[in-house]
């Protein structure tokens, strides 16, 4: 982020949200990268059992991820675990996620920009990816 770009306050409610599908995936974008010069985004996912992104690295941000309802296995380094709020999981998990530097949005928006096209392909994505700094570990 310029320390010479100011920030600006921010409202957005839920129906001012930028709602996209990439992996075909529902996510709504809260706060934009540029809302916050490009310190943080915010984005809220919803995902059936099974649903989610692959295993995937960041080099250049980190994310922060809260779970709303449901129950997500993540995995940390050599270390997996089940995570969640203390109740009884039915159907759909959701999560808000961060992510500093901004950014996570514009890959998002850019998949399911591919993918409304018709031209989503794993080359594609992963030149995609590869752009926003998503990295796929190759399975052993």
């Amino acid at each position: 982020m310029d320390a010479r770009t100011p920030l600006q306050p921010a409202v957005v409610t839920p129906k001012q949200a930028l709602s996209i599908k990439p992996f075909g995936l529902n996510i709504d974008v809260l706060l934009t990268t540029e809302a916050t010069g490009g310190a943080t985004s915010v984005i809220l996912a919803w995902h059936k059992p099974g649903e989610g992104p692959p295993d995937h690295v960041h080099f250049k941000q980190e994310e922060i991820l809260f779970i709303i309802e449901g129950l997500y296995e993540v995995t940390v380094g050599d270390e997996t675990a089940k995570v969640g709020p203390d109740s009884i999981v039915f159907i759909t998990g959701r999560m808000l996620g961060w992510s500093l530097p901004g950014g996570q949005d514009h890959y998002l928006k850019a998949i399911s920009e591919l993918a409304a096209g018709g031209g989503f392909t794993s080359e594609k994505v992963m030149e995609i990816s590869k752009t926003f700094d998503t990295h796929f570990p190759v399975e052993p």
